[in-house]
């Protein structure tokens, strides 16, 4: 479940320090183990009624056709969509809701009209943080992790250890924040949030070879989209004996489930 903060520190040790880490008899970084522990306040979960979660989408943007049309992954509860443009360097922009246009017909459904000005330039997904009806639950993991660096001789794999501390150490809320992660598939989704990354102990496993191992705290969130057949409003209620009425009922699914 780390896979994403493994990426992001190999990306940041190669980005700043390339002599050592790119090229012809570059010092490698592997991740050799990673164990966790539940919380034991967490570890038997149990999923809640079903309600209104956040969801988050992240949905691929060509500037050249920013237009669309484009689809959420799940059904959206009534209520407020926000909806930002992504680079791949980061930065996020907010779009107004003049320049989105929702289908009637299908409210997952958009399009996208830049306003006057807009330069979307650089940006290649966007972003749209949304409500659903879902069964979640939560729970808590706590990661120890093993960063190993191997280099050709001692004295380069000493090095590598110490200015690899330097970079983690400064860019820990960087990696933090690059450490989460969102899956989802049918109608289920786990999304992943770093809380905490730490340093534990260390040791020199071979002349050429140094070990660091980490403790990371990760909160999952586990969610289960609601079947077609759950959470549908209710349209009439009728007594035995009786002729359905013309009187609408209209029951917040989230409350009917």
């Amino acid at each position: 479940m780390l896979l994403a903060l493994e990426d992001a520190i190999v990306a940041l040790l190669k980005s700043a320090f390339p002599a050592l880490f790119t090229g012809e008899g570059a010092a490698t970084v592997t991740f050799p183990a990673d164990t966790w522990d539940f919380d034991p306040l967490s570890a038997d979960p149990v999923a809640g009624e079903p309600g209104p979660e956040d969801a988050v989408d992240d949905l691929a943007f060509d500037p050249s056709h920013p237009a669309g049309p484009y689809t959420l992954t799940r059904p959206p509860y009534p209520g407020p969509k926000r909806v930002y443009l992504r680079s791949a360097a980061g930065e996020l922009v907010a779009l107004s809701s003049a320049e989105l246009t929702w289908d009637p017909a299908n409210p997952a459904s958009f399009t996208f009209a830049p306003r006057p000005g807009r330069d979307v330039t650089g940006f290649d997904q966007l972003e749209i943080q949304y409500g659903v009806v879902a069964v979640a639950t939560r729970l808590k993991t706590l990661h120890k992790l093993t960063l190993q660096i191997t280099a050709a001789d001692a004295a380069t794999a000493e090095q590598a250890l110490a200015l690899s501390l330097s970079a983690l150490a400064l860019n820990r809320t960087t990696l933090i924040g690059e450490g989460g992660f969102s899956w989802n598939a049918g109608s289920y989704q786990a999304e992943g949030t770093l809380k905490t990354l730490k340093f534990s102990a260390g040791a020199a496993t071979a002349a050429a070879s140094r070990q660091l191992n980490l403790e990371a705290e990760v909160d999952l969130r586990l969610e289960r989209m609601l079947a077609e057949d759950e959470g549908k409003p209710i349209e009439h209620i009728l007594s035995p004996g009786k002729t359905a009425g013309t009187k609408p009922v209209d029951i917040d699914p989230a409350v009917q489930a």
